[in-house]
């Protein structure tokens, strides 16, 4: 979890939503009483990822799964959003040591027109 605090990210995991936005609804068979998970809105295609899937005979293990996979979509989200920030902060630096380059040779040649021109 990050040093900071998140709000959409506390208030996503009291929902049972995911970093994708994707809301998990835990569902009880008829037939059997087992639960399983399943996304919401669902979809004929829906792909349930593997700490999730199959059966489960009670709600506490399956709960804690949903929120030990949750947990992990939203700090892989996290970090994928605080690499981007680095590259783009990376990259200003880039280019301001380049713009700073780029005045250093200008005045250079500058100088060298100048002192050409007088000799």
């Amino acid at each position: 979890m990050s040093d900071e605090f998140n709000l959409d990210r506390e208030v996503a995991l009291e929902r049972n939503i995911d970093a994708t936005g994707k809301k998990w609804v835990i569902h009880k068979r008829r037939s059997n009483g087992l639960l399983f998970v399943r996304p919401d809105p669902d979809r004929v295609d829906a792909v349930i990822p593997k700490p999730i899937s199959g059966l489960w005979t009670k709600i506490v293990l399956l709960q804690n799964a949903l929120d030990q996979y949750l947990n992990a979509t939203w700090d892989k989200a996290e970090a994928a959003q605080k690499q981007a920030e680095r590259k783009k902060q990376a990259a200003k630096e880039v280019e301001a040591r380049n713009k700073a380059s780029k005045k250093k040779v200008s005045k250079k040649v500058a100088d060298d027109a100048g002192t050409a021109a007088t000799a």
